[in-house]
């Protein structure tokens, strides 16, 4: 008997012994036949020697048969002039495989169904499926064999998957777990990136009641998408791995769920020109009340609408009328990069007030934003940026500014604000109550704000909206334009109105801003231009000095062709010396008009000056814009300098940006993805993103293995702990307990998760084995965290006092940490009637919950607050905390409602 075997590397056996087929051409030959049954021969010689001649094609087909029947047996092959055949005598393995899958649609049921008489047959079929047909053979100089090879190729490995699956199924039905866990396995195997198959993995472990395995099921899914793709598991999958913690497992065999696909928003540059009447009055008023107290303006329309020249005329108006006008623009680009716009309003303040005047920690503190405000006196890099105190010490500056002279402080295309600066604004606004101020945002909409100061901005006292401008309008300034035209052409869109309306008639090129942009980059000299693309590159981080070293001109040359760009709008400079380009969309359409070749030598110009700026690898503004030239220059180091910006931006609590660089870094290829993953988590922790958490530090555990694994179990079992899925965190606390690194810190969680759930004497151990840990490689933040864990677990109202005492005797005035001994202090306090002190505890912990963005937290606190409150008669103060409290709540992220999210009361 002949035996053909196809499915993985091709073998021919006769009788048991092994059949020698001399060219591959004929095994190629062999394996077509075995699909196909019979052949054309003026077919298959067009399919294996396309490239011969048609006589020379036949007459290779000749001996190739003959070949192929000396080996197998002339009789296995039947051929006339005509046509060429496989003969019955021999048995095929993709036959066999066909005919037991076919076996299973013969019972009583749906073929996409399983009982226990398929069991056979499945078995059968994916026994013989040793891999893709052929595996890795391949033919020469045949591409129509190998067209036709790679559909064939993917129906079997789509019956394999079908089989591997429903024989899971089976096998999982009848009891035997592990059989259908290698059976799942092996249809990985098939495709790694299938996650229908990983998901089934991920079930059948559960359903084992091995959740550690469907947990390490999930990581490896989880670690392949991320390696292959750079991307997380559907929706869908991390469903199921959410239902598996919960224990919420969907039946056999309902696995399928609906996907959901969320559009992103389109995102829209902004700016424009052209006076508008009724704005301008607004803003005339707005300064009159400037002059007496503070007053608010908010500015929004859609692109190029005006709103920057709104600014800039309100600026003159306001320096005219003896205002300090501090004017400062936020980038697109510069979104990442801590406290950018709060440099810009600083330089200017600072020149407004004599320094001497303020005070010297405020000044000190300022000076880590701008080290030239105080030279001789910049903080060590050791102390961590706290934004509690950074924002007093700008409240400082800015109240001495403004009783000097009154002051307007202008922030446009406020969309782009960092996250720090906008919480920066939003806090001078509530604070700055008597200031004589004028404060104007100006943004496409108050949705598009930071949501810090988005809140701020509903108080608004005054919001200009401006839209495109009508006929009506257009026709009361130019009463001799056709006004139609200028419509038609430039859809009322300002900025296109003036170019129409100054050029006297409706230039062709006014009808799109593209063509608008070309048009006015078409009268540059080969000067100008080299200088505008180094000033697209640089992207809002442009001064005189750094466009210099970034374009290589002179800086004779620099003037020059400054002069010249500002002459005609597209470059403007601030009383600063800053250049910016008058629009961005001239920035956006610039950058894209430079040669990559260009872009990436300026890309690397601009990241060596900036390397040379002092502290650039300690100020995580200055890092970020390194890590992103060198990322434009296509540089390898790119990875490492976005991971390094991300470590400094969460050093100073700029958590957002860190978040956006780590997520640069990895999607650079940086080699520490699992360290990347787990900054990741921490940071979505911190905000109450529960979900994102999850998410990252299992793709963390997926990269790590000994200490690092373990340090990340002991995140995910705190992540659970938060959640109230205790037997989860207590399952991640003893996977971490024998390789962890900081082993202190991991029994304080331990004890701190004993105490919820009950056991006072297991939480006491582990809180006393916590402290010894500590105290014998004497960590004083460790020490601290579990004294203060010892005052939570401790019944005794005195013992657990003098530990909350001693704990913070240890926590400096800046670590996190102390946020949760000052709470726990306060709880103790408040159950013996020491309302005010309690209150006054929490009012700090709530301040530095805000500083560090521990939004879960902070919400907390608010709550305790309101607590305090209404136990002590304050019955508006505390609605008001309350309201606080549950604004902040809603924004937790933690999947489906889990209660102990809501009860966080001791941490």
């Amino acid at each position: 008997m002949l035996d053909i075997r196809l499915l993985g590397s091709p073998v021919v056996t006769r009788d048991g012994t092994a059949v020698e087929v001399d060219t591959r051409k004929a095994i190629a030959l062999l394996a077509y036949l075995a699909v196909e049954r019979s052949a054309d021969r003026e077919a298959l010689a067009a399919l294996f020697w396309a490239d011969s001649s048609p006589d020379r094609a036949r007459g290779t087909l000749r001996r190739t048969l003959s070949a192929l029947r000396s080996a197998i047996g002339a009789e296995a092959i039947v051929a006339d002039r005509n046509r060429i055949e496989l003969t019955r005598g021999y048995r095929s393995d993709l036959d066999l495989f066909n005919a037991a899958i076919e076996e299973t649609t013969n019972h009583d049921h749906d073929s996409v169904d399983v009982c226990e008489l398929c069991v056979g047959p499945l078995r059968a079929a994916t026994e013989l499926y040793r891999g893709d047909l052929l595996g890795s053979f391949a033919v020469k100089d045949a591409p129509d064999f190998e067209d036709w090879a790679r559909p064939v190729t993917e129906s079997y490995r789509l019956r394999a998957g079908d089989a591997f699956q429903r024989l899971a199924m089976a096998l999982a039905a009848t009891g035997d777990y592990t059989g259908a866990i290698d059976a799942a396995t092996r249809w990985i195997k098939l495709d790694e990136l299938h996650e229908p198959a990983h998901r089934l993995l991920m079930l059948l472990n559960a359903w084992a009641g091995d959740r550690p395995g469907a947990i390490q099921a999930y990581r490896q899914c989880v670690a392949v998408l991320d390696r292959e793709l750079g991307v997380s598991p559907l929706e869908e999958t991390t469903e199921l791995y959410e239902a598996i913690l919960d224990e919420d497992l969907p039946p056999a065999p309902g696995l399928r769920r609906p996907v959901k696909s969320v559009r992103s928003p389109v995102q829209h540059d902004a700016d424009g020109m052209l006076d508008r009447d009724d704005a301008v009055a607004t803003l005339r008023q707005a300064l009159e009340r400037g002059l007496r107290r503070k007053h608010i303006c908010l500015i929004t329309g859609d692109s190029w609408m005006g709103k920057t020249r709104l600014i800039q005329y309100l600026a003159d108006q306001a320096r005219q009328t003896g205002f300090t006008a501090v004017v400062g623009k936020a980038y697109r680009a510069e979104t990442m990069l801590p406290y950018g716009v709060a440099i810009q309003l600083l330089t200017t303040l600072a020149r407004a007030i004599d320094l001497e005047d303020l005070a010297p920690w405020a000044l000190e503190e300022l000076a880590r934003l701008d080290p030239k405000l105080s030279p001789g006196q910049a903080a060590s890099d050791s102390e961590r940026l706290g934004q509690l105190r950074m924002r007093e010490a700008f409240l400082a500056l800015t109240e001495s500014a403004a009783a000097t002279r009154p002051t307007l402080m202008a922030i446009d295309d406020a969309q782009w604000l960092d996250s720090a600066s906008a919480s920066l604004l939003a806090y001078l606004v509530r604070r700055l109550e008597d200031a004589h101020i004028l404060l104007v945002i100006s943004a496409r909409d108050a949705d598009s704000l930071d949501p810090a100061l988005r809140e701020t901005m509903t108080s608004a006292n005054d919001h200009i909206h401006l839209e495109p401008l009508t006929a009506v309008e257009i026709r009361s300034d130019f009463p001799a334009i056709d006004v139609e035209s200028i419509i038609d052409a430039t859809g009322g869109i300002p900025l296109l109105v003036k170019e129409a309306t100054e050029s006297g008639s409706v230039a062709p090129d006014s009808a799109t801003v593209t063509r608008y942009m070309e048009s006015r980059q078409q009268r540059l000299s080969d000067l100008a231009r080299q200088v505008l693309a180094a000033a697209a590159v640089l992207n809002g981080m442009c001064d005189a000095l750094l466009l210099r070293d970034t374009s290589g001109r002179t800086d004779d040359e620099i003037v020059e062709a400054v002069e010249e760009l500002a002459g005609i709008g597209l470059i403007r400079e601030d009383p600063d010396g800053h250049l910016g380009f008058s629009l961005d969309v001239f920035e956006s359409v610039t950058y894209e008009s430079t040669s990559l070749v260009r872009r990436r030598l300026l890309h690397r110009r601009a990241a060596e000056a900036l390397e040379e700026i002092p502290r650039s690898d300690t100020d995580a503004r200055l890092a970020t814009a390194i890590a992103r030239h060198r990322r434009g220059a296509g540089a390898e180091d790119a990875a490492d300098w976005y991971k390094l910006s991300g470590d400094l931006a969460r050093a100073v609590f700029a958590n957002a940006e860190a978040a956006s660089s780590y997520e640069n870094a990895i999607a650079l290829g940086h080699p520490e993805v699992g360290v990347l993953h787990l900054a990741l988590g921490e940071l979505a922790m911190t905000r109450g993103d529960y979900q994102t958490a999850s998410r990252e530090l299992h793709a963390a555990a997926s990269h790590a293995t000994g200490p690092a694994l373990a340090g990340v179990e002991h995140r995910i079992g705190d992540l659970n702990r938060i959640l109230g899925r205790f037997d989860l965190a207590e399952e991640s606390f003893t996977r971490a307990e024998a390789d962890h690194p900081e082993p202190a810190r991991l029994y304080a969680d331990w004890a701190l998760l004993r105490h919820r759930t009950g056991d006072t004497d297991g939480a006491l151990d582990f809180a006393a084995t916590s402290l010894n840990e500590a105290k014998s490689i004497g960590d004083d933040e460790l020490i601290a965290r579990a004294l203060n864990i010892l005052g939570v677990v401790n019944p005794d109202p005195d013992r657990a006092m003098d530990h909350f005492e001693k704990a913070l005797l240890r926590v400096g005035p800046a670590d996190p940490g102390r946020i949760a001994v000052l709470n726990n202090k306060a709880q103790l306090l408040a159950e013996t009637g020491d309302h005010d002190a309690a209150m006054t505890l929490v009012e700090e912990a709530i301040a530095m919950a805000d500083r560090v963005g521990y939004r879960h937290h902070q919400a907390a606190l608010l709550n305790h607050l309101a607590d305090l409150k209404h136990q002590s008669g304050q019955e508006q103060e505390a609605r008001e905390q309350l309201t606080q409290a549950v604004t902040i709540f809603a924004d937790i992220d933690a999947g489906d409602w889990e209660p102990e999210v809501w009860l966080l009361r001791e941490w």
